[in-house]
């Protein structure tokens, strides 16, 4: 494999992965091969072709780019992070953080997004590419957002070539596919936001830089500038292309963040959101639910405890009086944070997913394994064989069987998919 094709998978990676050093040519390749795996829906063996990179001989992590990506294929197939928060850091400013959100009132995070959305017609909303809940939460919003007037809906990874023609073909299906939509959408929580919304209504848009953009060569921080300018410059043009219009923007991490904010290196970035506050003189409505989540390192961790403690039920914003409460990295750089409970596991799936109108559905005897481990998965009958499945989930032998989760208007087609058999 070329570098330039491991570059084309790097860019598609999440922000965090991107900022950490020390990617081999071999690390690169591994994601290069999961990643084309993937692409086929063979999930269980996207993740076991990280495996022997991501753990050492005696089964430990080894964190970095690859225990990183191991960590979110499996999670496309459990729904919520597979492994522990790490310990929280304890030092005077995760004290700090964690007595500043303690303190603070809660409020309803789908209102308070509502009221401020009425204000501006660009809503921009993050996600940890690790978490799916973030994508549960993102179609809560969309649907929000839609009775204001949103129609367009603006994925940082939706295909972009420069032409919009898979966006055209999204639309017209009405549901994401393995190999033509985008990077992310082949988990199955995204792909059920995307087609949700496109049932509401919104108009698929890619604005990620495309690869006659992308060119070569250049340094991490240059490589961010113009990826952060291609993806402004897009958006910008499509705003100006349909002034009436209202986009609703999804982004993964710091492309979210509206001032220039510091990055994993010390540096100082200008992301997507601050290039396009620039260009356009529109003020978006930007909101981060990276911060407050889980697996987002140790710096937040004491303040996630304080906010358990508290025993919120529901996704929230908190406000210390009527300013939002911002921490952490986006601290002063995002207009709102939201913080999700912990999910609480029914019949071993999150309850989360019940907010995307799923219904439980047995796993039939005959798809429960013998033994080791099989992903048994729900398609949408109707859609193309290259569909992404609207859930799926692992089962273990000699465990307790988990339910599928899975809309209860629809026609559905159960598949089951066993690891490749070990190479001798």
């Amino acid at each position: 494999m070329s570098m330039r094709a491991a570059v084309v998978v790097l860019m598609m990676l999440s922000t965090a992965a991107m900022a950490q050093d020390g990617a081999t040519q071999a690390d690169l390749e591994a994601a290069n091969a999961a990643s084309q795996l993937l692409g086929k829906g063979r999930y269980l063996d996207a993740a076991e072709r990280l495996r022997p990179l991501a753990f050492d001989s005696a089964g430990k992590a080894k964190p970095g780019f690859v225990h990183g990506q191991w960590l979110e294929m499996r999670t496309l197939m459990t729904a919520e992070p597979v492994e522990a928060e790490p310990a929280p850091a304890e030092d005077a400013e995760a004290r700090a953080i964690a007595e500043r959100v303690a303190a603070a009132t809660p409020r309803d995070a789908l209102a308070e997004i509502v009221a401020r959305a009425a204000r501006t017609r660009v809503v921009i909303l993050n996600e940890n590419h690790g978490v799916p809940r973030h994508r549960a939460f993102a179609l809560e919003v969309a649907r929000a957002l839609r009775p204001l007037g949103y129609s367009v809906l603006a994925a940082e990874t939706f295909v972009s070539d420069g032409t919009q023609a898979a966006m055209t073909r999204l639309a017209k299906s009405g549901y994401p596919t393995l190999s033509g939509t985008g990077y992310y959408t082949r988990d199955p929580v995204f792909a059920d936001f995307v087609r949700q919304s496109l049932s509401l209504g919104y108009r698929p848009l890619a604005y990620e830089i495309t690869q006659a953009e992308r060119g070569g060569g250049t340094s991490r921080a240059e490589s961010i500038a113009r990826r952060e300018e291609a993806q402004a410059n897009h958006l910008a043009q499509a705003l100006a292309a349909d002034p009436r219009a209202k986009f609703f923007v999804y982004v993964g991490f710091s492309h979210v963040t509206e001032r220039p904010i510091q990055g994993w290196d010390e540096g100082t970035y200008s992301w997507m959101a601050t290039r396009l506050k620039a260009k356009t003189g529109i003020d978006p409505l930007t909101v981060d639910q990276v911060t407050l989540g889980p697996q987002m390192g140790r710096d937040t961790g004491l303040a996630r405890q304080a906010l358990a403690a508290k025993g919120y039920d529901r996704s929230t914003i908190l406000f210390d009086n009527d300013h939002p409460v911002t921490v952490g990295r986006y601290a002063g750089a995002v207009d709102l944070q939201v913080y999700h409970p912990a999910a609480r596991m029914v019949k071993g799936r999150p309850d989360w997913l019940a907010a995307m109108n799923r219904r439980p559905l047995a796993i039939p005897p005959g798809f429960v394994p013998q033994r080791g481990e099989r992903l048994v998965q729900a398609f949408i009958a109707g859609e193309s064989d290259d569909a992404i499945p609207v859930d799926q989930v692992l089962v273990r032998a000699g465990e307790d069987v988990p339910s599928l989760l899975v809309p209860g208007d629809r026609p559905l087609r159960l598949v089951m998919q066993d690891p490749a058999p070990a190479r001798p």
